[in-house]
């Protein structure tokens, strides 16, 4: 990752194990989803939305698969669970296909691309809610995070960023120095794209607020820790 990273106060949460504790069945508020197409430039991006009731709801999470020549898209494990975390907490969510993938159109954008369809995504959501002054979320997963956050850094609209298994290896993400916007890293302390000595480093060099959970046991493809994801993620979109 290119780079200096700079000092600063370390907030780090040691997740529970895989069989963390859920809500339970007969509290959680059943997701209904329905199928939207976003407009972007010259092409229709597939979506997936589930609204809340106007009155309860406290806003809005947007969020990005992982990389689409590998297989990544919006139904991925990892986004559907932090999408039913998010709708528990009363946020409206979105989610989507980047270009090339499923009934989306275009064509793979080397992560550049796919930044622009973030950004219809976000217009998307503001002209289908006008809720300007809701917490808008961005939450991407792997090369999601990588496409998602640098849009999020510099959009007045986004009031929060989320980065499950940011591929620092990969990728530079140095996008979100200096950013005050409210922060959440996960993953697992098993992450060959991501290890957990370069992710301590790269969040003690962010600006707050900001925090960290390490999954024990996970890889970059957190099988068998989905549920670990929840208690974070719902902590922070509460907080919100």
């Amino acid at each position: 990752m290119a780079g200096s990273f700079g000092r600063g106060h370390n907030r780090e949460r040691r997740s529970l194990p895989a069989h963390t504790r859920a809500t339970p069945h007969h509290l959680r508020v059943r997701m209904r989803e329905e199928k939207v197409f976003i407009p972007a430039k010259g092409f229709q991006l597939e979506g997936l939305l589930a609204n809340q009731e106007a009155l309860s709801m406290k806003g809005g999470v947007i969020l990005c698969h992982p990389h689409p020549q590998y297989g990544g898209d919006m139904h991925n494990p990892v986004i559907s669970t932090a999408a039913d975390a998010a709708y528990q907490e009363g946020f409206a969510t979105l989610r989507f296909n980047f270009r090339g993938v499923g009934k989306s159109g275009g064509s793979y954008g080397e992560g550049i691309g796919e930044r622009e369809d973030v950004r219809a995504a976000i217009d998307y959501f503001f002209s289908a809610f006008g809720h300007a002054n809701s917490p808008l979320i961005l939450l991407g997963y792997s090369f999601g995070a990588w496409a998602a956050l640098p849009v999020g850094a510099q959009d007045d609209r986004v009031k929060g960023m989320v980065a499950i298994a940011p591929p620092l290896e990969l990728y530079d993400f140095g996008f979100l120095k200096g950013s005050k916007k409210k922060k959440l890293l996960l993953a697992g302390d098993q992450d060959l794209f991501c290890p957990v000595t370069l992710l301590k480093t790269y969040f003690d060099w962010l600006d707050e607020p900001k925090s960290l959970t390490i999954i024990e046991g996970a890889d970059h493809f957190l099988f068998g820790h989905h549920r670990a994801l929840v208690e974070p993620l719902r902590a922070f979109f509460k907080s919100a």
